[in-house]
């Protein structure tokens, strides 16, 4: 290594040099190596070496300015400085062996100021004095500064590091380790600046006498204020404040704020209630407030002013309060400074709903149905006060006063009524009963047996049954169709029948008063019953007309299905209640019957005969062309031929009567009653209803041989036949027999004589004398 290496003179800064306390260690086996360079290093060789004194680090703001105590020691005691230059922020050029960065000031043996800037002033000597004042400093000077001293003997580079910051610095405040109340403490404000010729001030935020002092030397440069007073309990846990003032700008220019810790002993508080007023039987939680430093770690407890045992904690709980709890509160706290006085009572306020609430019914008397009744909500006594009450009950009713309630027109099924007297909370009274005195209700006949259809013949229960009566003692009664039947509860049919049938009415009363139930249809099933053919119009009808024939039944269900059948026992399948024939026939007299058929059965009514009967229309062109005909050929056959009469036969034979006359042909007609018919169905197919109960007899009566003997034929021609042993042989008789399908009847609907029966006798005219006219005996003239 050459001589004169920067390396080898500055052996502190880098890390390759040797630093200053290893000189030492370059004698010895290096010792040739020295000695090549004793005329750089030659002050190494002695027992001195570079010394300095300064502070390890500068503060100061941008603006501000930095003052630099400094001093120092060469190796070599009567060396004089020949040059002195101050670096900012130099580096070590390992390239050219030397040292490089921004040079704030420089000073050579002779004193001149060549290169130093006007705020780079030194202030120190050529020996021992190295102190250097920057005003003003910059926030870009900050790092470390370079203090280069060369002497003949050697050279060194000394560093010193500058912290410069954006904003101004602030202060630091010194606390004792400990403030006890009322004992002397003396604070220090701290700020790690100063300088000659910026005037800056430290104030505290107590208004107490502070003094201020500044230090500038090698080992500190600070400016501090010390505030001494005598603390009180009242300021523990206040703010104190040490603020940088700049008195030329009349500004703050930073502070700093503790919080102040001062110890004593407990001071008299109050107690805490978390929720006062409390409502009985909740939880209730007290603290003890003492204001103490150290925090106190005893506690006592007083209620209404005597001590409470076994409560030491902070907190007094109570986990359901009482009444019996209610009162005063007050503590005391201790802690290792000691005890302070017991504190304000504070009362526990213990509130309740109201007490032993009681709903009273003023009513002298039972109550009826329709009375007024008044109710009044009583209690014992209440925390807060009462201040309303609540009613729970339904219909009219008004609150005449607080706690006072009058019902109008009380409801028989009155529910029981209570009321609940209210402060903050409400609390209700038992229920009470109004027995409200009522007519039976809900009376109603109930089917007990059987329990669905009731079918004809079956046995049969009703019952009486109601909901509600007051009093209970009551009496059943019946009706059916709003005719009493019987007095119980039950009525009983043992073979019930379709007659019994109706509409039930039980009633029941009682000492107040008789309710009726609603009417119950009794409705009894039963098969068809006295079933009937009837016809309409009656049971007689003329040919051409209309006729119905209706199947009238009693049936419980109604019938479904009817079935009409003829004289023949012929199914007609019609199944209609009503058989209609129009126009109606003289074929279609006869017999008709009906089946009617329900869900329980199926019956037949008996025959009913329909009788139709010829209308004057027919009998009349009948009479023209069948009669006529046949007198005609009576006559032509006939003519001459006498009648005689033989009224004892005829009548005998016939039940009838007869007139003979001379030549002519009469007709005469007498009313006869006429005999009962013959039950043969179709033999009533001629019966005449006009004639009610009359039939028409007629009997011909001509002259005849010996042996030959005319007839009036089935067709309505004119026959002979042989004589007969218990005829008359000179009589022949011919009476209109049961009328067939074609025959006819000589009978008018419409004559007024039809009350009776009618008989005509022909006689032949014209060969005798004519028989004297009779009164009872109509002639009526038949003309061929």
């Amino acid at each position: 290594m050459l001589p004169g290496s920067p390396k080898k003179e500055d052996t502190r800064k880098q890390p390759r040099l040797l630093p200053r306390h290893s000189t030492m260690q370059l004698l010895g086996p290096s010792l040739l190596l020295l000695v090549w360079w004793v005329p750089e290093y030659l002050a190494f060789s002695d027992s001195t070496k570079w010394r300095f004194e300064h502070p390890h680090t500068l503060y100061s703001w941008d603006g501000a300015c930095v003052w630099i105590p400094c001093q120092y020691t060469t190796p070599l005691r009567r060396d004089q400085l020949d040059n002195l230059i101050l670096y900012s922020n130099y580096e070590y050029d390992d390239t050219t062996k030397n040292f490089k960065g921004p040079i704030l000031y420089e000073k050579t043996k002779s004193l001149r100021d060549d290169h130093t800037p006007e705020r780079v002033q030194f202030l120190g000597d050529q020996k021992s004095n190295c102190t250097i004042s920057i005003n003003p400093v910059f926030e870009k000077d900050n790092g470390w500064l370079g203090l280069r001293l060369t002497t003949k003997a050697g050279k060194w580079m000394e560093k010193i590091d500058l912290n410069v910051s954006k904003t101004p610095l602030s202060p630091h405040i010194q606390l004792p380790p400990e403030i006890q109340e009322s004992q002397e403490v003396t604070l220090t404000c701290l700020l790690n600046f100063s300088c000659p010729g910026y005037q800056i001030q430290l104030q505290w935020s107590l208004e107490e006498p502070a003094v201020t002092s500044t230090s500038l030397t090698t080992k500190t440069v600070s400016t501090q204020s010390k505030l001494t007073f005598q603390p009180q309990w009242t300021h523990h846990g206040k703010n104190l404040t040490c603020q940088l003032w700049d008195p030329k700008a009349k500004r703050i220019l930073s502070e700093e704020t503790v919080l102040l810790d001062v110890k004593h002993a407990p001071e008299p508080s109050r107690v805490e209630i978390v929720s006062s007023p409390a409502k009985e039987g909740n939880q209730v939680e007290m603290t003890c407030m003492s204001r103490a430093n150290p925090l106190p770690t005893n506690y006592t407890w007083y209620h209404n002013k005597l001590e409470v045992p076994g409560r030491t904690n902070k907190t007094f709980q109570i986990p359901a309060v009482l009444l019996s709890h209610a009162g005063q509160y007050s503590c005391l706290a201790k802690n290792r400074l000691g005890a302070g006085p017991i504190g304000q009572e504070t009362e526990l306020d213990v509130q309740y709903a109201p007490k032993e609430v009681t709903t009273v019914i003023q009513n002298p008397t039972r109550i009826r149905e329709g009375d007024t009744v008044t109710l009044f909500c009583n209690y014992s006594s209440s925390n807060p006060r009462v201040t309303r009450y609540e009613w729970n009950l339904q219909g009219s009713w008004k609150e005449q006063s607080p706690g006072v309630l009058i019902i109008q027109k009380v409801a028989w099924d009155a529910r029981p009524i209570t009321c609940a007297a209210c402060n903050q909370w409400c609390s209700w009274a038992p229920s009470v009963n109004l027995d409200v005195q009522h007519a039976p209700k809900d009376v109603r006949v109930q089917q007990i047996s059987p329990p669905s259809e009731i079918h004809s013949g079956h046995r049969v229960l009703l019952g009486c049954n109601f909901s509600s009566s007051r009093p209970r003692d009551v009496r059943f009664f019946w009706k059916r169709n709003g005719i009493f039947l019987k007095e119980g509860k039950e009525l009983s049919f043992d073979s019930i029948s379709p007659e019994d049938a109706g509409n039930y009415n039980c009633f029941i009363n009682n000492s107040i008063g008789q309710t009726m139930s609603e009417a119950r249809r009794l409705q009894v099933l039963y098969a068809p019953r006295m079933l009937r053919v009837a016809i309409s119009p009656k049971d007689q009808v003329m040919e051409g007309k209309k006729a119905v024939l209706t199947c009238e039944s009693d049936a419980n269900p109604p019938i479904f299905q009817y079935t009409w059948f003829d004289w023949n026992n012929q199914n007609l399948h019609h199944y209609d209640q009503m058989l209609r024939l129009d126009p109606v026939k003289i074929q279609h007299s006869g017999a008709y019957w009906c089946e009617a058929t329900n869900q329980l059965g199926r019956v037949q009514s008996p025959p009913s005969t329909l009788t139709v009967y010829y209308s004057p229309e027919t009998i009349g062109r009948r009479v023209a062309v069948g009669v006529g005909f046949c007198l005609a050929t009576v006559l032509l056959v006939f003519w001459g031929v006498k009648l005689q009469r033989s009224w004892k036969r005829i009548r005998s034979q016939q039940g009838l009567q007869e007139s003979s006359s001379g030549q002519s042909f009469f007709v005469r007609k007498q009313k006869v009653r006429r005999a009962p018919l013959s039950e043969d169905p179709h033999s009533l197919g001629c019966y005449n209803p006009v004639m009610e109960d009359a039939i028409s007899y007629a009997t011909l009566r001509f002259p005849f041989g010996e042996t030959d003997t005319p007839r009036l034929g089935d067709a309505g021609t004119l026959e002979t036949e042989s004589p007969s042993p218990n005829r008359d042989d000179t009589v022949t008789y011919s009476v209109l027999q049961k009328c067939r399908e074609g025959d006819y009847e000589n009978v008018l609907p419409d004559s007024p004589e039809d009350e009776g029966i009618h008989y005509s006798e022909l006689v032949h005219l014209g060969l005798g004398k004519r028989p004297v006219a009779q009164e009872a005996v109509e002639y009526v003239t038949l003309k061929h």
